[in-house]
């Protein structure tokens, strides 16, 4: 059975132009109310996230940073699961090629990795990472250029969280949309990708659903409270 359901937030709970999607709202909080806690995920920040979930009243733990950082909100505790050490050299050695790149404004916030905007591709910045011996992936969010450590993604932070509510990654459900929701959705039970989905989610997800952004959420949310029932 299906305990809990990790739900990405950009482009996945919201449409393209960043706002939230009444439909998904309607829907965790449903989760919620059926006492389903739902696991906010994202590739933004940590106080990202847990204003989103303020503003939701979602209770379960947060997934940040692309799973460099847990936090239960239960417990207050963080869990940082990454540094950000390779990525500063990743991004040395990307400006030597490039020359000066802007990061994103909450960059200098994060704990495991860095983002930058979109002036390159992340197949240059791989291309770069593999030429100087860097252990580096480069994913494009599809808002940003996020740089972090192979092992610092939403999967790893599924598994904590999962050991945090005390069940097993095959009774969380998961919904995304983009690269760095594969891991994520490939940990999980029962996935799902919103029909606007990168296709390495689809190709990753037990499911795709029929509509787009919140109404896909809406519509993943539902399956799962039919099948718990």
């Amino acid at each position: 059975m299906i305990r809990a359901i990790a739900v990405d937030i950009d482009g996945t709970m919201t449409s393209e132009d960043r706002r939230l999607d009444v439909a998904a709202v309607e829907a965790v909080r449903m989760a919620e109310e059926a006492g389903v806690p739902v696991v906010l995920s994202t590739g933004n920040v940590l106080a990202f996230a847990e204003a989103i979930a303020t503003v939701l009243g979602t209770s379960g733990p947060l997934i940040a940073e692309d799973g460099g950082v847990v936090f239960d909100q239960r417990s207050g505790q963080e869990y940082v699961l990454g540094d950000r050490v390779e990525a500063d050299r990743g991004l040395e050695a990307l400006e030597r090629k490039f020359d000066r790149l802007e990061q994103t404004r909450s960059s200098n916030l994060r704990l495991a990795g860095l983002t930058l905007k979109r002036a390159i591709t992340a197949a240059q910045a791989m291309e770069v990472f593999r030429s100087e011996g860097l252990d580096l992936v480069a994913v494009d969010s599809g808002f940003a250029i996020h740089i972090r450590s192979p092992a610092v993604n939403k999967g790893n932070a599924l598994r904590k969280v999962a050991s945090l509510l005390g069940v097993t990654t095959a009774e969380i459900a998961a919904i995304g949309d983009a690269e760095n929701d594969v891991e994520m959705l490939q940990a999980a039970g029962l996935s799902f990708a919103v029909a606007n989905s990168h296709e390495a989610a689809k190709k990753a997800s037990t499911y795709v659903t029929s509509g787009s952004h919140g109404r896909g959420v809406a519509e993943a949310i539902d399956k799962v409270l039919t099948l718990r029932r």
